[in-house]
């Protein structure tokens, strides 16, 4: 357990469920201005999917290792909260994306790499006809996705892969949109709208009427999976530091306290395992999904697991860096991955930590329930197919997996969750309302830290929710 104070009477003005950037945020905004906060964490420590670890000598991330620059979310907290990190941009090598050829058949398609677009968002390109887009789609799905028509109905927004392949056709979907919304944001194109992920573009589309000139009007000239940034020495620094600003301000966190039940409404009751309760003026649920859900007393599917190995590999052919920074990976390519980073390729500071002839790499499992990444043997064979590196399995020095069963929220469920909160006067607050990535969550916790302060703490009365 971590704390500025004590816990005391057991009563604060809020209570903070879940203890990832989020929580953290609010935890920081609440206390900063007067207001007594306490953050409750299930886990040993904070930060969600901010995790610091060791591999290859050096304190690396094993969650989340960068940012989208989309937003101005992160850089502001960052400079309103004095935290003390340094963003870094990642070298200028961008990334790659692993297909099969689609003019081949059966034995015949091999996996390719290439370049991803230099000009396109979400994998949807600005010019179809550009050379790195022509690589990917060919002939066919170039002809195809110059012949963009005029939507019949902008406002009535269909999936994510609807509206691609109605504009753009099939390979655009399947062998740009589909790879980069996995990859980065954890669905597939189906389940999501293009409102959701990008409301940016969505909004320069129906101005426009194209897709292709929404994102010729928006999109960087700077080399794909350059858009983001990172923090020098590794981005779980930004939940540590924001963790003890939070703790100047005055907020108490306590950590390896799992919340059981929640009541709402004025003076509410939280009920921490082994029955102690802390009462709490304002409630913020900042969880997963399928925690939220219970604590709200909803039914909703079963959250989509997240797993990811990061191992250290000392076969020389990768510190050449074949893919750059990483590779992104079309669904028909044969491997249990379905993203790899090459951490030292795409962090100048992480190749200047690594002891010579060193490279660490991250596989992001395409389904977290399955196996296919837990040994040498697996990460090699995976590695080999994505960088077109023989890598031995005597060449894995050491790797780590890591797990979060209840990560992936979609947007059903965030619909669920949005209404059972609002019925029961509880804020919510995470990726579980504000969508994927710290550039999304961030603000929206900030916007619900403002919320709170808004409001005078009540202090009698409450609802039972569960």
């Amino acid at each position: 357990m971590t704390s500025a104070s004590s816990v005391g009477a057991d009563r604060h003005d809020i209570v903070v469920i879940g203890g990832g950037i989020a929580g953290l945020t609010i935890a920081w905004e609440a206390a900063r201005a007067g207001r007594d906060v306490v953050v409750l964490e299930s886990s040993a420590a904070t930060g969600g999917m901010l995790r610091r670890g060791v591999i290859a000598g050096i304190e690396a991330d094993l969650g989340a290792e960068s940012f989208a620059t989309r937003t101005s979310g992160v850089v502001d907290l960052v400079a309103d909260a004095r935290l003390p990190v340094q963003f870094v941009e990642p070298r200028p090598a961008g990334a790659h994306l692993a297909y099969r050829e689609p003019w081949a058949f059966g034995a015949l398609r091999r996996t390719r790499r290439a370049p991803l677009p230099r000009r396109a968002l979400i994998g949807i390109p600005a010019d179809p006809a550009a050379p790195d887009v022509a690589r990917i789609l060919g002939r066919d799905g170039v002809r195809r996705a110059l012949a963009e028509p005029a939507p019949a109905h902008v406002e009535d927004e269909p999936s994510l892969a609807d509206l691609v392949t109605a504009q753009l056709g099939e390979a655009v979907a399947t062998r740009l949109v589909e790879p980069l919304c996995r990859s980065v944001y954890s669905h597939d194109a189906a389940s999501v709208r293009l409102s959701a992920l990008h409301p940016t573009l969505w909004a320069e589309y129906v101005a426009r009427g194209s897709l292709t000139a929404a994102v010729d009007a928006l999109a960087p000239a700077a080399r794909a999976g350059s858009a983001v940034r990172g923090v020098e020495g590794g981005l779980w620094r930004l939940a540590a530091e924001l963790h003890a600003a939070a703790l100047r301000a005055g907020a108490v966190i306590r950590t390896s306290a799992p919340v059981v039940s929640v009541s709402a409404g004025v003076d509410g009751a939280v009920v921490l395992r082994g029955g102690e309760t802390v009462h709490a003026g304002q409630v913020v649920i900042a969880t997963g999904p399928s925690a939220a859900a219970r604590l709200l007393d909803v039914e909703v599917a079963p959250a989509a697991p997240v797993r990811l190995t990061v191992a250290e590999i000392t076969a020389h052919g990768l510190t050449r860096a074949p893919v750059g920074s990483g590779v992104i990976v079309a669904p028909d390519v044969p491997t249990p991955a379905k993203a790899l980073t090459h951490v030292d390729a795409k962090w100048e500071w992480a190749a200047a930590a690594l002891p010579p002839g060193t490279s660490v790499v991250r596989l992001s499992a395409r389904d977290g329930d399955a196996g296919g990444l837990d040994t040498p043997a697996d990460i090699a064979r995976a590695i080999r197919v994505l960088t077109g590196v023989h890598v031995a399995p005597a060449e894995v020095r050491a790797h780590t997996r890591v797990d979060w069963p209840d990560a992936v929220c979609t947007p059903t469920t965030r619909a669920l969750l949005a209404g059972a909160a609002q019925r029961h006067g509880i804020h919510l607050a995470g990726a579980i309302a504000a969508g994927t990535g710290l550039a999304s969550v961030i603000p929206h916790a900030r916007r619900v830290a403002a919320d709170l302060l808004s409001h005078p703490i009540p202090h009698e009365g409450a609802r039972h929710v569960r």
